[in-house]
């Protein structure tokens, strides 16, 4: 888990103005985005709804610190709306460079998402007039340039020297930091241009990193240049930062091979520009480094690289021959020694690691199953900045194809790696996996590792959404969707960890077979006081094995920031952390039940009473439910066959209404349940997609047997 750092600045009035629909802060943009190492600089947090009393600054990861520079307001304005503050950052000296998620605490609530770049080389902001090559601001190298599009028809020019012949390195990040900013609906398409003193186009880039661009250009000619940036559209918006660093060091774009080993020296050679004449490097990761995908820094001799993307391993590593690999049919027939001396026969489990060395490259590699097998094959290439957009096939000894995949998806997030899961090997005998570029392109960037194991039964879990305000006397609610896979059907139970001291959780489970939904309930006493904490959701559940015997499976969640997309629609990006905060008393002060226990037999309903307590001049209105929906179902942790009687309900409180009713109905084949943990809401409405959330007491729901 990554370390969450901040530093409190305590504002001389966190006195909390009871108005209605009181938001928490939804962050748009940092100015500047980027902060270099080994300094303490100031950045503007740019957000929709206030930030007013903010407290503290979070920011991910750890090496930097940061706290708020208390804004001026005037002494009669209770509850100014500051939607511009300004932070004071300081970055550690042996900070890892690379994108941090930095959120704001505040009275109303902690914020949802900035994203804020950790550089190496000095900052530079970007002048109010640089809108063409006579107004271009002059800039001196190497410096990372930070700016923004913020209009349609919108050009950024910058003019720097160069006194020698050398090669520079243009890095943009803009369209990347603005995947996790909630309510920043179209993002920004860059494109960069370098001119020569003449304003003639020498180098351009477009996409490269996603929607960014990336360019190493060699300048010959001693002289004045041009740096430009705009979107490619000629639009523009005035939440668009962008960060271009410029230098002339090495900039690694990724490795071979991709798979590593923990705590083990090994050979990889790095892939990128301005590399050393021999790119490889004897490099030993950290023993602690956690399997997955982790950034690492390169040992060169001068200093070391900019972090790239691995994929750490416990499985054997194989890595493929500098022999043709690319004809099924000839494996499929060779002498079994020569497959072996090519390291193209596999034996499973393990990862291969390889590289599409050319365009119409095809690498094949054999191995042996037997009947009923049910083997997994996963690409990790895209996900590790490798250019290849594969597609895999497992073909029979008659060259037969038997599965193909192309994207994969991971929750409600795709990517352009592949993966054959829970394949059921059809016969004993020789198989072949097949890759390619899905375009059949290649080079030296087309690397990949692909996972090869035995399917196992497991289970994923999502967290929606990122962060949880409470006050004393209401409490917050999480919602967790699981993906069971590979036979595994058992119940979820939800754990959390991180809790900090006058906080509780009563943490549900997620019912067996088709049940996808279960809730964590937070409770704040009153003692609990003003704190934040990251927090980590685990789920435990038990497998049963045909044998009968059963084996323990565990699984973190992912943590998804909810986004407002285009449309009015609700969508979800993931990010780093949950956060839960202990704020004021806020518009609603206390929800009572009639009974937080339902028993229902199969036919019969129930209702429950429910009562709010509305701040002073709250009046607006507040929707009682006990799922997640915005214009479809987002979770239901009601048992299977229990519905809200709508006819029978009272979810609209309107014009200060303070009661309503929730009416349970079990239908008459309902399966039996016990005291099933149901989160029982009231909701405000900040815009059409958002809301603020807080939950009741625990309410359990049981469906008694007939």
């Amino acid at each position: 888990m990554r370390r969450l750092t901040f530093a409190l600045a305590l504002i001389v009035s966190c006195v909390h103005s009871a108005s209605a629909q009181t938001a928490f802060p939804m962050l748009m943009s940092l100015k500047p985005v980027a902060v270099q190492v080994g300094t303490t600089s100031e950045v503007t947090v740019n957000s929709r709804y206030s930030m007013h009393s903010a407290e503290s600054v979070l920011v991910t990861e750890g090496g930097v610190l940061a706290e708020v520079v208390p804004p001026e307001v005037k002494k009669d304005d209770k509850a100014p709306n500051v939607t511009a503050l300004k932070i004071k950052v300081s970055v550690a000296p042996d900070a890892m460079p690379g994108v941090r998620d930095l959120r704001i605490l505040t009275a109303q609530g902690v914020s949802t998402v900035a994203q804020l770049v950790v550089v190496e080389d000095p900052v530079i902001v970007e002048q109010a007039k640089n809108d063409s090559l006579a107004e271009a601001q002059a800039i001196a190298l190497p410096a990372t340039v930070c700016g923004c599009i913020e209009k349609a028809e919108d050009l950024d020019f910058f003019k720097f020297k160069i006194e020698a012949p050398m090669s520079l390195v243009f890095h943009v990040r803009s369209q990347r930091l603005q995947d996790r900013i909630h309510d920043l609906q179209a993002h920004s398409d860059p494109i960069l241009t370098i001119r020569n003193a003449q304003g003639s186009t020498i180098a351009a880039a477009d996409n490269v990193f996603h929607g960014d661009p990336f360019l190493c250009h060699r300048f010959e000619q001693p002289g004045e240049y041009f740096l430009e940036i705009r979107d490619v559209r000629y639009t523009g918006n005035q939440y668009w930062e962008y960060a271009v660093e410029i230098h002339s060091r090495p900039f690694v774009r990724s490795v071979f091979p991709l798979a590593i080993t923990a705590g083990k020296a090994q050979r990889l050679s790095a892939i990128g520009v301005q590399l050393p004449p021999d790119p490889t490097v004897t490099f030993t990761p950290s023993g602690d480094l956690p399997i997955g995908i982790n950034r690492v820094r390169l040992p060169f001799a001068e200093r070391p690289s900019n972090p790239v993307a691995t994929y750490v391993s416990a499985l054997p590593t194989i890595t493929e021959a500098t022999e043709d690999n690319n004809d099924a049919a000839a494996l499929l027939a060779a002498d079994q020694s020569k497959i072996e001396n090519q390291k193209s026969q596999i034996t499973l489990p393990c990862v291969i690691n390889g590289r599409i060395e050319k365009p119409d490259d095809v690498d094949c590699f054999v191995f042996e199953a037997k009947k009923d097998d049910k083997l997994s094959f996963e690409v990790k290439a895209r996900r590790l900045q490798s250019e290849l957009d594969s597609t895999i096939r497992i073909l029979n000894a008659t060259g037969a194809t038997i599965a193909e995949n192309d994207d994969l998806r991971l929750g409600k997030r795709g990517s352009q790696d592949s993966w054959i899961e829970s394949l059921t090997i059809p016969a004993d005998g020789k198989y072949v996996l097949e890759i390619r570029d899905m375009h059949l392109r290649g080079g030296e960037n087309f690397v990949y590792a692909i996972e090869v194991t035995q399917a196992r039964p497991y289970f994923s879990l999502f967290a929606d959404t990122d962060k949880t305000n409470l006050s004393p006397g209401v409490n917050g609610v999480m919602w967790v969707k699981v993906e069971r896979k590979n036979g595994f059907t058992g119940a979820v139970q939800l754990h959390v960890e991180g809790l900090p001291s006058g906080v509780t959780a009563e943490c549900g489970r997620i019912l067996p077979d088709k049940g996808t939904d279960g809730c964590i309930i937070f409770h704040a006493t009153a003692e609990a006081g003003r704190v934040v904490s990251p927090l980590v959701i685990r789920g435990t559940g038990v497998h049963a094995q045909a044998d009968g015997q059963m084996t323990e499976l565990s699984a973190l969640a992912t943590t998804y920031q909810e986004m407002y997309q285009p449309g009015g629609g609700r969508g979800h990006w993931p990010v780093d952390q949950h956060v839960l905060a202990v704020i004021p008393a806020h518009d609603i002060r206390g929800i009572k039940l009639s009974t937080t226990d339902i028993a229902l037999k199969p036919g019969e309903s129930k209702t429950i009473d429910v009562t709010i307590d509305r701040a002073p001049d709250f009046k607006a209105n507040v929707s009682l439910d006990v799922t997640m929906t915005h214009l479809q179902l987002f979770a239901d942790t009601l048992p299977p066959g229990v519905t809200v009687d709508g006819n029978k309900s009272k979810t609209l409180l309107s014009n200060g209404a303070t009661q309503g009713t929730i009416a349970l109905t079990a239908s008459k084949d309902a399966a039996p349940v016990e005291r099933q943990l149901i989160g029982l809401t009231a909701n405000i409405s900040l815009n059409f997609v958002v809301k603020t959330t807080f939950s009741a007491d625990p309410v359990f729901v049981t469906v008694v047997k007939p």
